[in-house]
């Protein structure tokens, strides 16, 4: 019966985006709303709208704030899905290829590695930061954070990866990116305005700069921290040994 229900969701859904993509203009359309005045207007008035600096971080987070929002949540079922197949990982019972390996990396290796990653870390919060202002954001910067961790998981073991961010701390801050989204988002309506909307008629002209500003990096932020503990977290739980109890 379950798998009826599924089936017929997963049908329903697929003909409801169907539906959506045959009444999309035609690719190249010269009288398509993108090709008319959409792309004028964001080049012409974001700053004024959006209150970014940037425009593609006033598109992203502004004009399609609800497509972003829904782009966090994808990466965040994604993990729920990776769990739910394998299950979280287990302390002293997940590995990467260096745990298991009797013939230590090299330490010239080890050490470029720990010296490294201070900057690759600082290099991932100045992304975040100066998303709003400059090319990155917190997609940029969390996938920045990840990989640093990757590095040092291939190069010093899994544990020395994750040593820096205790479980329970990691487990917290996956869901940082659609709380953050969230979070603004009800800003958003107390100030006066909509659900994601950074221009609020509640709040003092003189304020609103500096609200949209925080409001803005409070996103990035949460888009970074929570991108790379969920990336983080499927590498912990695909490393499990095979043969090993759940």
């Amino acid at each position: 019966m379950k798998k009826v229900i599924s089936l017929c969701f997963i049908l329903a859904l697929g003909i409801l985006l169907l539906a959506v993509v045959a009444s999309m203009p035609r690719m190249g359309d010269p009288q398509s709303p993108t090709n008319t005045h959409i792309i004028d207007r964001y080049l012409e008035r974001a700053e004024e709208e959006t209150g970014a600096e940037n425009v593609i971080t006033g598109v992203i987070l502004n004009y399609r704030g609800y497509d972003t929002e829904g782009e966090v949540t994808v990466i965040f079922t994604g993990l729920a899905a990776v769990l739910a197949i394998l299950g979280r990982e287990k302390r002293g019972r997940v590995h990467a290829y260096p745990d298991r390996s009797p013939v230590r990396s090299s330490l010239v290796v080890r050490s470029a590695v720990r010296f490294l990653f201070p900057f690759i870390l600082l290099f991932s919060l100045y992304t975040v930061l100066h998303g709003d202002i400059s090319p990155g954001g917190g997609f940029q910067g969390g996938a920045v954070l990840a990989a640093g961790a990757f590095v040092l998981a291939a190069a010093l073991g899994l544990w020395s990866a994750g040593r820096p961010v205790p479980p329970w701390l990691r487990y917290a801050l996956e869901g940082a990116a659609p709380i953050a989204f969230f979070t603004v988002g009800v800003i958003g309506i107390l100030g006066g305005a909509e659900f994601l909307t950074y221009m609020l008629p509640r709040v003092a002209a003189g304020l609103q700069p500096s609200l949209r500003t925080w409001m803005t990096l409070f996103i990035e932020l949460g888009i970074g921290t929570g991108g790379a503990m969920i990336f983080l977290s499927i590498l912990m739980a695909l490393s499990r040994e095979e043969g090993e109890p759940l």
